[in-house]
């Protein structure tokens, strides 16, 4: 029977109508239609579209079922008014008591959908009890359709582990932003307000209908629209509401989470917890994070309720959330309570208990520079610890000479009566100094401020002394020094290692990383990036700066090996990390995904990248010396590409000028090559010119070669092939390019830096000949067992070996065929005719 013939005995011909403007949720039509449930329930707030969800789906109804429905109007019902108008509206006549309704519903072989519309809002433990037994003795023909602000304390786990229950909540009736966007279509003068609109609706329906219909300017949402939304949320939300739910609610809008434990401190001992649960259970927008037992207030509604109810003693409210959760040790929401509770004094002594190796690993960055830009500058430099505290978190923050002006602010402090206290803040203040002058380029102030920083911390700054020692790592891979950044770096790692922390031991496999690129080790340096994310808690080190960094260097690291699609997942999502973290190497994602822009051929957008890094770290305030020399050489190679080579001239002269009067200038993190590269791109302009750069060209050669950087040497080889070229010497221009494509083959080096187009080696040449892979007879035998889908332990267990012993040849055999997983090693030998 189709719904829209229903007579008003069988469904209320209002449940039927659909409001103007309406806007279809195909997709949750089609998702509740997709197949027979014995429930659907649709439990949310107020103001989520639950009866007009359920109207389009009354309307799409199957020929063949009956559509039957009560609009309960959320009020309490005695047992005996919902069984006289269950039995009216099925037809069964009047009179009838529980158990004879429920043996009526048992044989009844109607295909019904009974569809009960806002059933009691507050808890009824009677309705709900009913409820269970008219779903326990309905027919299985028979599917009902539950729509209310409250979960029914049924025993809806039963109905789920037998795959009879569809639950939608906020999550899923929420408006999407796109569907918001095809709404607000339907006025094109509302178009331009959805960014506004969603911010501050979150997808909550009522709420963008009632704002968009008081708004007078498509950006700006307030006044009449104000008005219209509190005049709903007082008919709707609070009238009915018992005066301490209504306060309670209120002063929960203020506390970003809570559990049963803060609202007793804060809304009464022997009743806050039980309000909490009362509210819970009338589903009045409290919803459940993802730690266990802990809430919060529905954004938009919380957002509304500080605006137009903030009760009297806020700042009482959260000095006592701000004391709670310094008893609990959660020292980040204690400070944050503080400086909401308007007391400067206590958050900056919680500020003193932040823990600094927590701090050193980058954890918490984005509230630290905030709560360090709230607080007075004379609270942040009253005591050592403090500047000390917020000389550190500008470090990190790329603030390199606003780190160091702070970190001076210690000499107030001396000299100190305590001898080894005055060292050892001597010592900090090298070691800030020292990392600032890495970030400035100045190799010779950073070595000598850092190893003196190192002899005088104490074995309690050994998280500070760690970071000495991975800039010192930096500092010798950016001077050249390879064999002395290998020592540096193994001894930085044993060090970790001897403290347990996991977290600053991936940061210096980082730094060893780093290491084995500029020996053009890809494949290893891959390897022990992955083995890392393997052996490392996820969680722990999503907490840090350091995930975003191992993503982003994974991502370039497959771009070098010509894998871009790989490469630009593992860029974006280190990019959206590192900037939600504040972390400078941002940067180096947006370098990243504009070199593979430029390897597609699409320059417009690689330049809009480089702008868009460019403008993050202007924002931050990150010293210019971190990202404006790779900045300019990937402007440059982009420019040179359009034909502006004197642009390119320009930047590389003005740059390598500048190093010639630093002394021993430093290229940036994560750049080593730099000035070479823009050594190498002015010997190009020049040879472009019909200058003959072969002598200069075979200093950088060799310069190269010493240094053991075999990435970059192959690129100078190919410039090399064409120099000689250019000078009619065929010979040399073919034995430098043969040169240069057997190294790249070696190395698996397949997308040099910022090449015109895309210069993938083919896979003929990328990739080791068969012919040149020798596997060992064991290798092979792991390698077929591989392909046959076995785990590591089920090969193990075939050959007699152990697991470990199938790791290593797993190892071997991965870099043998210079690939990172094992399907690429199977798809790669296969290709090779080894299997």
């Amino acid at each position: 029977m189709n719904a829209c013939a229903l007579s008003p005995l069988q469904i209320p011909a209002h449940c039927l109508r659909l409001p103007a403007r309406h806007l279809p949720r195909d997709a949750l039509r089609t998702l509740l239609l997709s197949r027979s449930y014995r429930l659907r329930l649709l439990a949310a707030p107020a103001g989520f579209g639950k009866s007009v969800l359920l109207a389009e789906c009354a309307r799409a109804c199957p020929a063949d079922c009956l559509v039957l429905g009560l609009d309960l109007g959320g009020r309490a019902l005695a047992a005996s008014e919902l069984h006289g108008q269950l039995a009216q509206m099925l037809g069964y006549g009047e009179g009838l008591d529980e158990a004879q309704l429920l043996q009526r519903l048992s044989l009844d072989e109607r295909h019904l959908w009974l569809m009960l519309d806002d059933f009691p809002r507050a808890p009824d433990a009677a309705f709900d009890a009913c409820m269970e037994r008219l779903l326990r003795a309905s027919a299985p023909s028979h599917q009902w359709w539950l729509a209310g602000r409250r979960r029914p304390a049924c025993n809806l786990p039963r109905l789920l582990l037998e795959g009879e229950l569809l639950e939608l909540g906020v999550a899923e009736l929420s408006l999407s932003r796109e569907e918001l966007g095809v709404w607000l279509q339907q006025d094109g003068t509302l178009a331009p307000a959805l960014d506004a609109l969603y911010q501050q609706t979150a997808g909550w329906i009522a709420a963008a209908r009632l704002l968009s219909l008081g708004a007078e300017l498509p950006t700006r949402l307030g006044g009449e629209a104000d008005a219209l939304l509190s005049d709903y949320l007082e008919h709707e939300v609070f009238a009915a509401l018992p005066g301490e739910l209504r306060q309670a609610l209120c002063q929960l809008a203020h506390i970003p989470r809570f559990n049963a434990a803060l609202c007793e401190h804060l809304l009464g001992v022997g009743e806050g917890a039980a309000w909490l649960q009362a509210l819970r259970e009338r589903g009045l927008f409290i919803q459940p994070l993802a730690e266990g037992g802990w809430f919060s207030l529905f954004a938009p509604l919380a957002r509304w309720l500080r605006d137009t109810r903030s009760p009297q003693g806020t700042c009482r409210l959260h000095l006592q959330a701000s004391q709670w959760f310094a008893s609990q040790g959660d020292i980040p929401a204690a400070l944050e309570h503080a400086l909401q509770a308007r007391q400067p004094e206590v958050a900056a002594s919680f500020l003193e208990r932040f823990a600094e190796e927590q701090l050193l690993q980058g954890q918490d960055l984005p509230l630290l520079l905030r709560w360090c830009d709230e607080l007075p500058a004379s609270l942040l430099g009253s005591t050592p610890r403090l500047i000390l505290l917020n000389a550190w978190v500008l470090l990190l923050a790329g603030r390199l000479d606003e780190a160091r002006s702070c970190v001076d602010q210690l000499s107030k402090f001396q000299p100190r009566s305590d001898g080894p206290r005055s060292l050892e803040l001597f010592a900090q203040w090298q070691a800030i100094q020292g990392i600032a002058a890495y970030g400035r380029g100045c190799a010779l102030d950073s070595r000598e401020q850092l190893q003196a920083a190192l002899a005088g911390l104490p074995a309690s700054a050994w998280a500070q002394a760690l970071l000495c020692r991975s800039i010192l790592t930096q500092v010798a891979i950016g001077e050249g020094d390879l064999g002395l950044a290998q020592q540096l770096s193994c001894e930085a790692l044993k060090q970790a290692r001897l403290q347990g922390s996991p977290v600053f031991e991936a940061l210096l496999e980082l730094d060893h990383a780093l290491l084995l690129e500029a020996r053009g080790e890809l494949i290893r340096a891959e390897a022990l990036l992955q083995r890392v994310l393997t052996q490392a808690d996820d969680e722990l080190l999503r907490q840090t700066l350091v995930y975003a960094r191992l993503q982003l260097r994974l991502g370039r690291l497959a771009q070098r090996q010509g894998r871009a699609q790989e490469a630009e997942a593992l860029l974006r999502e280190g990019l959206q990390l590192a900037c939600c973290n504040q972390d400078p190497s941002a940067f180096h994602g947006y370098l990243g995904l504009a070199e593979l822009a430029a390897g597609q051929n699409d320059l417009a957008q690689a330049f809009a990248l480089l702008a868009e890094g460019e403008r993050l770290m202007q924002r931050q305030r990150v010293a210019e010396t971190l990202y404006r020399g790779p900045l300019l050489l990937a402007s440059s190679c982009l420019g040179l590409r359009q034909g502006h080579v004197e642009r390119a001239r320009e930047a590389s002269t003005r740059v390598l000028a500048y190093a010639r009067r630093v002394r021993q200038m430093l290229p940036p993190p994560n750049c080593p090559e730099m000035i070479a590269r823009f050594q190498a791109l002015l010997l190009r302009l020049d040879l472009q010119q019909g200058r003959d750069v072969r002598l200069a060209l075979q200093q950088l050669l060799e310069q190269a070669r010493s240094q053991g950087r075999q990435i970059l040497l192959s690129d100078l080889l190919q410039l090399q092939a064409q120099a000689c070229a250019a000078q009619g010497d065929q010979a040399g221009a073919a034995q430098a390019r043969q040169a240069g494509q057997a190294l790249a083959r070696q190395l698996n080096y397949q997308c040099p830096w910022f090449a015109e187009g895309e210069r993938p080696v083919k896979p003929g040449q990328g990739m080791a000949a068969a012919g040149a892979v020798q596997l060992s007879s064991r290798e092979l035998a792991v390698l077929g067992l591989i392909a046959q889908g076995l785990s590591n332990q089920e090969v193990a267990e075939r050959l007699f070996i152990s697991l470990h012993t199938v790791k290593t040849h797993a190892r071997r055999i991965n870099g043998k065929l210079g690939v990172a997983r094992r399907t690429q090693a199977v798809a790669q030998a296969k290709a090779l005719g080894l299997l």
